[in-house]
């Protein structure tokens, strides 16, 4: 009887570890950090399911006015603020939502030129943002807000060296 047990424990474990190795291999990605848009070298994501929360990183297809610039590469950017949350305009010329606000670049491109409206984020959308000024997120509304469509992945951070520094170390 103890046999029978110790066998039908060892059957489900290994059953467990190749669908949970499946899952993995089918929906887990690392994704580096191309720029200094983020203070994040690398993160851990999952194409399914694609659940967003407030700091949650998500790999998204680039809006549609950047479609040919980016063509092939996902931005990545943390969402800072979901449905039903308010985008407001604050003070020295700033995008705020979630108690967090993102200062506009001083000297803008035409393009960047005008916020994103003031507002509630309507059903299906979600503010994203990096943390460097120049970061091409929903503070201006010619990226504007992200539709949840548009999610390919969602994440957290790695704790990975930059590429640089690994380059360093290797003498190349």
């Amino acid at each position: 009887m103890i046999y029978s047990r110790n066998k039908t424990s060892l059957i489900c474990a290994g059953l467990l570890i190749v669908i949970v190795g499946f899952y993995a291999l089918a929906t887990v990605r690392i994704t580096l950090n191309g720029s200094s848009s983020l203070p994040h070298n690398g993160y851990l994501m999952v194409t399914w399911p694609k659940v967003l929360w407030h700091g949650a990183y998500v790999a998204i297809k680039p809006p549609s006015a950047f479609k040919e610039i980016f063509e092939g590469v996902y931005f990545v950017k943390e969402v800072r603020g979901l449905d039903g949350d308010i985008i407001r305009h604050g003070p020295g010329d700033k995008v705020c939502v979630s108690n967090a606000c993102y200062a506009l670049l001083e000297n803008r491109a035409d393009i960047l030129r005008e916020p994103v409206d003031a507002g509630e984020i309507p059903q299906g959308k979600f503010a994203a943002f990096g943390t460097a000024p120049d970061s091409l997120d929903s503070r201006y509304s010619v990226v504007g807000l992200f539709a949840r469509e548009n999610v390919v992945a969602v994440g957290v951070p790695l704790r990975i060296p930059h590429w640089k520094e690994i380059k360093a170390w290797i003498g190349s």
